[in-house]
């Protein structure tokens, strides 16, 4: 026999597999033409009739699990960790019970003492074994700070990082099967990342656990070196710290700022009391600009201007040391386009930025979502073509605001670094 340790959750097998699993495993009988004695449990295992020598001790939530034994018939419930999943007489033979693991069993994600027992009643008595019923397959909604390098910490936020196996980053064969810190609501993985990153097919993380393995998407992503435009310490089109444009003073372009320690050489750093109601001041905005018309924006392979505009993010790192609530102060991505409209997008910090103990989070807005009533960005060349001064000469910009929505001053040390550009699918 073909011992298999969980079944997981599939909409393959539907009802007309259920019914062709009865039928092959016996014909139903009347419960008044047979005296059934107590039930006993042979195994466990799944409707494809092509695995009908496996057994599992475990399952996934949405699982159809077929309940193999002897004296089954009359059976009046089954038990998954205590809960019980309902019955049709149906799908019930003396020696066959189909059932179905709905959503609202018991798992480790929901109580940790749960007994991990199926149990099985009918009017002779019940038998129990030992069964595993695992929550759903982990969902990385957040990577927390996506500029990393090997040998740092990277923590993933999300849902049911339970039962870890292994998390893979980009490249071939670059996996970490140990090391792995969880915390108790399974929305918290953090695991070192390891040697020899390759991004040439990718730079997405995913996670594997004993329920499957998390799917890859924008917002799985890690920095795959490309399209910086401001990392405050590389001089190129821009210059610090004082040679980049306007806003906050070159004086606050350091490797620290009060409660943020450095992520990666120097950053940008406001420290104040936000002004309430929108109020402005200038040591709250980076205004990122070459007044001479160099263009600050990435190009080359990946960054073709006739690429979708919705294919990129602007990303940047952000830390916030502050005992008050950040809710309420968003911050702003601007853009003038070559036509003269100001186009924006503002992202409430707190979306991104989970705790304000001064540790750096990623901050991404799609480069689609920037607008002006109708006005979008289509293509990344409409990005590249910047937009026009007073003089009329062409100038390449890109600011960032901090802005406060509420009636409230919020006192905060905001620290933002490697503002970037990202091709984020193809």
């Amino acid at each position: 026999m073909n011992i298999i340790k969980n079944i997981r959750s599939s909409h393959s097998f539907l009802v007309a597999s259920a019914l062709v699993m009865v039928l092959v495993l016996g014909a139903c009988k009347d419960e008044d033409e047979i005296n059934v004695g107590p039930p006993t449990i042979e195994r466990v295992r799944n409707t494809d009739p092509t695995t009908a020598d496996s057994a599992f001790t475990s399952a996934t939530l949405g699982s159809t699990l077929a309940i193999l034994g002897n004296n089954l018939l009359g059976t009046q419930q089954v038990y998954l960790n205590d809960y019980p999943l309902g019955v049709n007489t149906a799908y019930v033979t003396n020696n066959t019970v189909i059932v179905t693991v709905g959503d609202s069993v018991p798992t480790v994600a929901t109580d940790p003492n749960v007994p991990n027992t199926l149990r099985l009643v009918n009017k002779a008595g019940e038998a129990t074994m030992e069964f595993q019923t695992l929550p759903p397959a982990p969902q990385v909604l957040q990577v927390k700070n996506q500029y990393v390098q090997p040998g740092d910490d990277l923590t993933l936020l999300g849902r049911y990082f339970f039962f870890v196996d292994t998390v893979y980053f980009p490249g071939e064969d670059v996996y970490v099967t140990s090391g792995f810190t969880t915390n108790s609501a399974g929305s918290s993985l953090t695991v070192k990342v390891p040697d020899n990153l390759d991004f040439s097919e990718g730079q997405s993380i995913r996670v594997v656990t004993k329920s499957g393995g998390s799917s890859t998407n924008r917002n799985t992503q890690i920095y795959a070196d490309k399209g910086m435009v401001a990392d405050f310490d590389t001089n190129g089109a821009l210059e610090w710290p004082w040679g980049w444009g306007w806003g906050m003073s070159g004086d606050m372009i350091r490797s620290s700022q009060p409660g943020i320690a450095s992520l990666d050489g120097n950053f940008g750093g406001m420290n104040q009391a936000f002004p309430a109601s929108y109020g402005w001041n200038n040591d709250k905005v980076i205004n990122l600009a070459n007044w001479e018309g160099a263009q600050i924006l990435p190009e080359g392979e990946g960054y073709e201007p006739s690429a979708p505009a919705a294919s990129f993010d602007i990303r940047l790192e952000m830390a916030v040391n502050t005992t008050s609530s950040i809710n309420g102060l968003e911050l702003q991505f601007w853009y003038p386009d070559i036509n003269g409209n100001e186009l924006s997008y503002n992202v409430p910090i707190s979306n991104f930025v989970r705790t304000t103990d001064g540790s750096w989070h990623t901050i991404s807005a799609n480069l689609s979502q920037l607008s002006n009533g109708s006005t979008r960005l289509n293509t990344y060349g409409d990005f590249l073509a910047g937009n026009y001064d007073e003089n009329g000469n062409i100038i390449h910009q890109l600011r960032l605001v901090v802005i406060n929505t509420t009636s409230n001053d919020i006192p905060a040390v905001v620290g933002v670094d490697n503002v970037r550009v990202i091709r984020a699918i193809n």
